[in-house]
């Protein structure tokens, strides 16, 4: 019986792999994506229509993925029944050797994609199945829309990403970094630094605009705004499906890395145009998603930018994102305030990037403007605190004690 089951269980994972990897494959041929643990937010966030057009599309692939699986479920099906012990043996140590290779070579487990898969499937789902039903939209929230008050407040939250405040000059970094808003003066609040919620992406966005079982784009929708997001990171990468289901509640949705084809390159400055359209109609809580000084910040800035100011690539791409917040600040209609938090830090005190023990990693700044209206913020407690207030009342903040 011991034998059976181990061969039962060594099939159905024989055609688990071969379809992972296939799928892996025609994903990173077609979209340069990964497979990941989020897939089911990716279809929860699709429209059946979506579905369809997406097969139709790319039916000869999905064909080829599917009769992959096939070809391995006979292979394993004749594993089960007709190999000998000696055969069968030989097989598994094979594959054994081949995931051994695979994971001494990359330095981790995760380079057996199907495992990770698997695993990542089941702790996503933990993890991140309460935000894909956090912010979906439904006809029963639908039915409790509110009107918005009359000169309601508009807002703009601003998700910084990889943004340390050790780098920051108004934490105390001896390089300017940010003049344009170091120039803003008495009008620009700087709160903070706060502590990171988490170290990644897909949690900190998680922590920062989830609250009460809604998205922050689901309360402010229910208040009647208008409600927009501009991307300029990825719709569908490792963990970026799990900010896109925060997002998805937003009435507009623009990610720059569909719109933008052709092998272009993609820069946060990208988003001004969209933001500007975005904030026509009042009363309007938009949402802006920036790369910023992520992994190699030196590919986050246009050529040339900031090359002659002696700033290494780190520090450039927080001037960048300086020029690209003031300019975004420069736009904003009258009634409108602007929340800037990054995600999270990057470890720029330490050798080793992503180090979890670097304060510089957890430490983020938070800018408000105008600073007139700005509560104090000194956690991301607060932060969530002040967006989920304004939500709720739909009303000019209450000015700071």
């Amino acid at each position: 019986m011991l034998g059976r089951a181990s061969r039962i269980a060594f099939a159905a994972a024989l055609a688990w792999c071969v379809f992972v990897e296939a799928a892996e494959l025609f994903l990173r041929v077609q979209f340069g994506m990964e497979v990941d643990g989020d897939w089911y937010l990716i279809v929860a966030d699709s429209a059946a229509a979506d579905c369809l057009r997406f097969v139709r599309a790319y039916a000869w692939q999905i064909a080829g993925v599917f009769a992959a699986t096939v070809l391995a479920a006979a292979a394993s099906a004749w594993l089960l029944r007709r190999a000998s012990p000696a055969v069968f043996a030989a097989v598994v140590a094979c594959a054994f050797l081949v995931v051994a290779v695979r994971v001494w070579s990359v330095g981790s487990f995760a380079a057996w994609k199907p495992a990770y898969v698997a695993f990542d499937t089941f702790r996503s789902a933990r993890e991140y199945g309460r935000i894909g039903r956090a912010g979906r939209w439904t006809d029963e929230l639908a039915s409790r829309v509110r009107q918005a008050p009359e000169g309601a407040t508009n807002y703009v939250f601003v998700i910084g990403e990889s943004l340390t405040s050790r780098r920051v000059p108004f934490y105390g970094y001896s390089k300017d970094t940010m003049p344009r808003l170091a120039s803003m003066g008495g009008d620009l609040a700087v709160e903070g630094p706060v502590r990171a919620p988490s170290p990644y992406t897909a949690r900190s966005i998680a922590a920062l605009l989830v609250a009460d079982g809604f998205s922050a784009p689901v309360w402010f929708r229910l208040a009647g705004y208008h409600t927009a997001f501009v991307g300029a990171q990825p719709r569908w990468e490792r963990y970026c499906s799990v900010a896109a289901a925060v997002f998805a509640a937003c009435e507009r949705k623009v990610y720059l890395s569909e719109v933008c084809k052709d092998g272009c390159r993609i820069y946060d400055e990208q988003v001004l145009p969209y933001a500007a359209e975005m904030m026509k109609e009042s009363p309007f809580a938009l949402f802006v998603h920036l790369m910023g000084s992520h992994f190699e910040p030196g590919t986050r800035v246009p050529e040339g930018f900031a090359a002659d100011e002696g700033l290494d690539d780190y520090d450039r791409s927080v001037r960048y994102t300086d020029q690209v917040l003031s300019r975004l600040i420069a736009s904003l209609p009258p009634r409108t305030e602007l929340f800037f938090i990054s995600d999270h830090g990057e470890s720029v005190d330490s050798a080793n990037w992503r180090d979890v023990r670097s304060e510089a990693l957890w430490t983020v700044p938070v800018f408000v403007y105008p600073a007139s209206s700005a509560p104090r913020i000194s956690s991301f407690a607060d932060f969530v605190a002040a967006w989920r207030r304004r939500a709720s009342a739909g009303l000019a903040p209450q000015q700071r004690q």
